[in-house]
């Protein structure tokens, strides 16, 4: 038996009424589609997906969020505007694109820099801040998917605080992941960027 947790850091996102108006009426254009929506209330932007961790690496990273933390101070981005990321030719995750993220992704980028010395490689892909809504099996009306997401392509739908840093457990369960804090460690840093 392993003792290795599935993990990743995050930032969490609280919906406000904009943008649960404006993700009901996508919900509603692709009604009966083969997708799973993230839940509400487990709505996060990741920074840093890091996946099998072992109790020795729990420690270091929580290590390295309390310095990172104390490195940054709180800011805001904009979540504006649906988009999806597509395999094989077919939509497979909607998000909202997240703008004003220049703060956002020096986040992420010294978190990959630190948390590769302790055997976290950087993604090749690069850091690219969205914020995942849904994950999609299988459109049998695309046609639906892409004019409900031309219509919101360049919606404000709200300012993003971002505040603290969350090192999650993330525990799959059949009725879906269950996101357990581990670390929660809040922005204090003196540094204006």
């Amino acid at each position: 038996m392993t003792n290795l947790m599935r993990t990743f850091i995050a930032v969490k996102v609280e919906p406000e009424t904009l943008l649960l108006q404006t993700l009901m009426e996508m919900q509603k254009a692709i009604a009966g589609e083969s997708v799973k929506w993230v839940e509400d209330n487990n709505l996060h932007l990741t920074l840093k997906f890091l996946g099998d961790t072992s109790p020795d690496q729990v420690e270091k990273v929580s290590e390295i969020l309390d310095s990172v933390s104390r490195k940054f101070k709180k800011f805001s981005c904009r979540l504006q505007g649906f988009g999806y990321f597509k395999s094989k030719g077919m939509p497979r995750v909607l998000f909202v694109k997240i703008v004003d993220a220049k703060i956002l992704e020096q986040l992420a980028n010294e978190l990959n820099n630190r948390l590769a010395g302790i055997g976290f490689e950087p993604d090749p892909r690069g850091f690219s801040p969205h914020l995942t809504l849904a994950r999609i099996r299988f459109l049998k009306n695309k046609q639906a998917f892409y004019q409900t997401v031309e219509k919101y392509k360049e919606d404000d739908m709200q300012q993003l605080i971002v505040k603290e840093l969350i090192f999650y457990q993330s525990i799959l369960n059949f009725s879906g992941p269950v996101y357990k804090p581990l670390t929660v460690k809040e922005l204090t840093g003196p540094t204006d960027f």
